[in-house]
């Protein structure tokens, strides 16, 4: 027999008895179902984590104090208890730090502490508000950075405001009336816990995407807010900067600048070390799904043997007559071979289009779930690789071919008179 007749016959094999092959197939189709199920999510939030992370910004860190002392929160009093103990970033590390080679932008930080009330007074009304940082690392790592829908988010050095649109619609301004807000003069209030309070008048700048009820206002701005809440004057110069954000020319000056901050005894926070977390933990994930879908494909193979022993009991008869005419051992083994690796691979493909089909109803499922949230995060999450396609495939045929190995070789065996003498 050649390749050709073995293969012929092999798929006719299969479609001699349909629901055999059918039923022996369906474990197949769960197991490879919920391997590209699982698998594809797990590309998928591979693929949201970098470009979340890349629309930051792989080269951008964050260099933070290093040792203990107070933030703003605790007051200057606190601080001193602590000062010896914390290397502060200062106005003259900053300037420093603008002269290295590599650097392209730098963002200093200045916190207000959390009991800080901040309202927005605006027409008449006030509006409780948080204030935002200008940075691109300050926040949720996993949301993209806000843009303009109307002005510009560049902060004059002071007397600045950018609006969320969630504060701009706070006060009853509609998204076609944005525009129009653009220079208008609105007051930032502080209000301390004994009912004392201090206005600042800035100009509005711009007015961006973020839908919660925040601004941002310059750094001199909030460093002089800070110096009113602690009543100093030079809270700058006793506890420095909160942080500074960093944006290097490139990935490779980022990695050598921040081992740099570090040999100065700064605490540098970089996306890199993020990345590779983010992307061994998805690792481990994907492994896991795929070693439970593995589960299942291994449970088909059950049902694919049995099948074929029950073929071959069937067709023992029509065994001893292909040997009769001169059909060898490795033709039939070969033959049964085929036949339950065409099983497998039926049972593949037809569970990689299921999966593929299963990932585009739930990815539309959850643009429109985050689309009704409001949330920021766009694209795919269930993602079906090239790669994760011609895998199932090859190995839902490969089980199919280890669960016949055994009965294929059973009939290799059979002697061809007993064979032509069963009923």
């Amino acid at each position: 027999m050649t390749i050709k007749d073995q293969i012929r016959t092999a798929l006719s094999n299969v479609g001699r008895r349909k629901l055999r092959s059918a039923l022996a197939s369906l474990g197949v189709v769960v197991g490879t179902l919920t391997i590209v199920i699982m698998v594809s999510l797990a590309s998928g939030v591979r693929r949201q984590i970098n470009r979340q992370f890349a629309s930051i910004g792989l080269d951008r860190f964050t260099v933070n104090p290093s040792g203990g002392g107070g933030r703003g929160g605790f007051g200057p009093g606190r601080f001193d208890q602590f000062s010896a103990r914390k290397k502060i970033i200062t106005a003259q590390d900053v300037t420093r730090w603008r002269e290295l080679p590599g650097i392209s932008q730098i963002i200093p930080e200045v916190n207000l502490p959390g009991s800080v009330g901040l309202e927005l007074k605006w027409n008449g009304t006030n509006q409780a508000v948080r204030i935002s940082g200008d940075g691109g690392m300050r926040g949720a790592f996993f949301q993209e950075l806000p843009k303009a829908v109307a002005g510009s988010l560049d902060l004059p050095e002071a007397g600045g405001i950018v609006l969320s649109q969630g504060t701009a619609k706070a006060f009853g301004v509609s998204s076609n009336e944005f525009a129009g807000v653009i220079g208008k003069s609105v007051e930032t209030v502080l209000r301390t816990s004994r009912g004392e309070t201090q206005n600042y008048l800035l100009r509005v700048q711009g007015i961006s995407q973020d839908n919660s009820r925040t601004i941002e206002v310059s750094v001199a701005d909030r460093i002089a807010m800070k110096n009113w809440w602690f009543n100093s004057t030079n809270m700058l110069d006793r506890e420095g900067y909160d942080s500074v954000v960093i944006r290097a020319k490139d990935v490779t000056q980022a990695i050598a600048l921040t081992a740099q901050f570090r040999r100065e005894g700064f605490q540098v926070q970089s996306l890199e070390i993020f990345v590779e977390a983010a992307n061994r933990i998805v690792t481990v994930i994907t492994v896991m799904f795929t070693l439970i879908g593995s589960i299942a494909l291994l449970v088909a193979t059950i049902g694919i043997a049995n099948t074929m022993v029950m073929a071959i009991y069937e067709r023992t008869r029509e065994i001893g007559i292909l040997k009769a005419m001169g059909a060898s051992r490795s033709e039939i083994r070969q033959m049964f071979m085929m036949e339950a690796g065409f099983i497998g691979l039926i049972g593949g493909v037809i569970g990689l289009l299921l999966g593929w089909l299963a990932g585009l109803c739930l990815n539309q499922g959850i643009a429109v779930y985050l689309r009704y949230r409001e949330l920021p995060m766009r694209g795919n999450f269930f993602v079906v690789t090239l790669a994760l396609a011609l895998g199932v495939i090859v190995f839902a045929t490969f089980i199919g071919l280890v669960a016949g190995l055994l009965p294929a070789q059973r009939a290799a065996k059979l002697d061809p008179l007993q064979a032509l003498r069963h009923e």
